[in-house]
């Protein structure tokens, strides 16, 4: 596919309200919500790219304020949780950013320039599915890039991209509830759901679940939407291990597709794409318009917190992830899911084997990380909690007012549990921690999800013959459901990186992701929506080989001329490296590589 920039130059030139300009049409059918894309910071700055900018010093105050707070961020269309969805990862030189490590972040100096970046030029406030209709035959028509945002999370690029026209999601907000379901066109009640917007973030979804005395399988981040790329990547959650993915719970999708049909899809119609979003991304196989998700019955859990203090050594991060590897299988056989970290475990139990004897169980299940805590100043609290609301008000929503405004990358690994079966398992595990501390990555930052669905299918939703048969009705690596742990590793690079320090960045990333490779074995997975971009053998990392061949299979189906396509999706072709399309990782990719070779 050519270029669009030509096109898109066209309409900085013509405007988007010219009478009989293509975009002019588009607008008139989008009902006026066609509108240009701009850098959050751009208030701020005296020049847009090579033209004069009016600074708006009341809007440039607030920007500055609240630069990294998550509010401000997934409510603006042309900005993005992570930066890198903003840079031009390739050329430091094109991208509109204030300093983000100061608050407020500093005002640029007067010479500065706002460049575009990786931010769309144009976005669609999508209301309906006629809407995405509309934007796919225009694409069509005028050979134009699409991209697709919702919340803006994507640690990937994928969500952004250079000259396209973005299908911005976020107001898709409906919400409803059912004590009983039947999907379109199946004939089984599959239960209590809540069909979710697009657009509805997760502290939307949680309250509204406990209204009606249920619990929906959502994110962690409250900002994070439940019926988009979180849940079509798979939907890893601290309440996975007993409950399943986010994949597992969902049992229909409403979609439109890139020949701008409106589709109901789940197990009983077109089953092969209701497979194919159940872990195949999200940006690839149309835009989802709201998902239908089993919810479970609000029940008392049992809630794990422990924490050092921030300003511990390394060597005392590295002996309390020792107690974090030696405990975590015995953790997951329980039913406990959530996350570890180089100063804090939090994990959570919705069985009633933990949650009726008065906390003694889960108590007895962390005295060792608690000892160790209190001995070296943290804090400590176990206990049972009346559901997850009472959790999340309490604890978890005052942690998450501030994560965005940074260029956050790392990579990831599911790690099986004969890892953390035996001394020699725990040794390999720590010395992957030593050798990423060496490529500078501190141990005392170790952060790892644990919420793979570990104990999900033998002990409550499903009952297979063996456990190749849990998660079938996926298309997430199979590796998911036989894994303990998903390892990450996480660094940032500063907002005003070289290049030169961008690729040291990616390099050491990429050293480090090649280690726990190595560690997990050749049949581990990655989970995609948190990977490392730059990584090479993605396609099996994935998905594994047989998932990424069928879902290629359906993509070419249903998306027939790549009307959608982005970095690493299913589709996405190794020339793409090269290409214009991808102008802003294709450099780093290629040198990256080189390293390596």
């Amino acid at each position: 596919m050519k270029s669009s920039e030509p096109f898109f130059s066209l309409l900085i030139s013509i405007g988007v309200g010219v009478h009989a300009s293509p975009w002019s049409s588009l607008n008139e059918t989008l009902g006026g919500r066609l509108r240009v894309a701009t850098p959050l910071a751009l208030p701020c700055f005296t020049k847009y790219g090579d033209k004069p900018n009016g600074v708006d010093e009341s809007f440039c105050t607030t920007i500055r304020e609240e630069w990294k707070t998550n509010d401000l961020r997934v409510s603006t269309a042309g900005s993005f949780m992570n930066l890198q969805s903003e840079m031009c990862l390739s050329d430091p030189e094109d991208q509109c950013l204030i300093d983000n490590t100061v608050s407020p972040a500093s005002i640029p100096s007067g010479n500065s320039t706002c460049n575009q970046g990786s931010i769309p030029s144009y976005y669609i406030q999508v209301a309906c599915a006629e809407d995405v209709a509309a934007a796919f035959k225009f694409a069509e028509e005028y050979d134009i890039r699409l991209t697709i945002k919702n919340s803006g999370h994507d640690f990937m690029t994928r969500n952004s991209g250079k000259h396209s026209l973005s299908l911005w999601t976020h107001h898709l907000q409906d919400l409803s509830y059912s004590k009983s379901f039947i999907p379109q066109g199946c004939r089984e009640d599959v239960g209590a759901v809540m069909t979710v917007g697009v657009g509805v973030d997760g502290n939307t979804a949680h309250y509204f679940a406990d209204e009606h005395d249920s619990m929906i399988i959502g994110p962690y981040s409250p900002t994070v939407t439940v019926s988009a790329g979180w849940v079509m990547g798979g939907g890893h959650g601290v309440l996975a291990p007993v409950y399943g993915l986010g994949v597992d719970r969902v049992v229909e999708f409403r979609i439109v597709t890139p020949d701008g049909v409106e589709r109901m899809v789940n197990a009983c119609q077109d089953p092969d794409l209701f497979w194919a979003l159940r872990g195949g991304g999200g940006g690839t196989f149309g835009v989802v318009l709201s998902a239908t998700h089993r919810v479970e019955p609000k029940v008392p859990l049992a809630f794990a917190d422990i924490h050092l203090p921030p300003n511990i050594t390394a060597d005392t991060a590295l002996a309390w992830i020792q107690i974090l590897v030696e405990e975590s299988l015995d953790w997951g056989q329980a039913g406990w899911g959530g996350h570890v970290g180089g100063t804090f475990v939090t994990h959570f139990n919705p069985l009633p084997t933990l949650t009726r004897d008065n906390s003694t169980a889960a108590r007895a299940a962390f005295r060792r990380p608690v000892d160790f805590a209190l001995a070296h100043g943290g804090t400590a609290n176990v206990a049972v909690y009346t559901g997850w609301l009472e959790i999340w008000e309490r604890f978890l929503l005052p942690l998450d007012g501030e994560q965005g405004g940074n260029a956050g990358m790392g990579s990831s690994r599911l790690l099986p549990p004969d890892l953390f079966a035996t001394p020699e398992g725990h040794a390999q595990i720590l010395e992957y921690i030593r050798t990423a501390q060496t490529l500078g990555f501190d141990p005392v930052n170790f952060y790892t999800p644990v919420s793979t669905p570990f104990t999900y299918g033998r002990i409550k939703d499903v009952t297979p013959a063996n456990d190749s048969d849990v998660g079938r009705g996926t298309s997430v690596h199979p590796a998911w459901y036989r894994s303990l742990w998903h390892l990450q590793t996480i660094g940032s690079m500063a907002w005003n990186s070289s290049y030169a320090q961008r690729l040291g960045f990616l390099t050491n990333l990429t050293a480090a992701t090649r280690a726990a490779e190595g560690l997990a074995g050749p049949y581990a997975g990655t989970h995609f929506n948190e990977a490392n971009p730059f990584a090479d053998g993605w396609r099996e990392s994935y998905w594994g080989g047989e998932n990424y061949e069928r879902l290629l299979e359906i993509k070419k189906r249903y998306d027939p001329k790549g009307l959608l396509k982005c970095w690493k999706c299913i589709g996405f072709e190794d020339e793409d490296v090269a290409s214009d399309r991808f102008r802003c990782q294709g450099k780093l990719q290629e040198d990256v590589q080189r390293a390596f070779a």
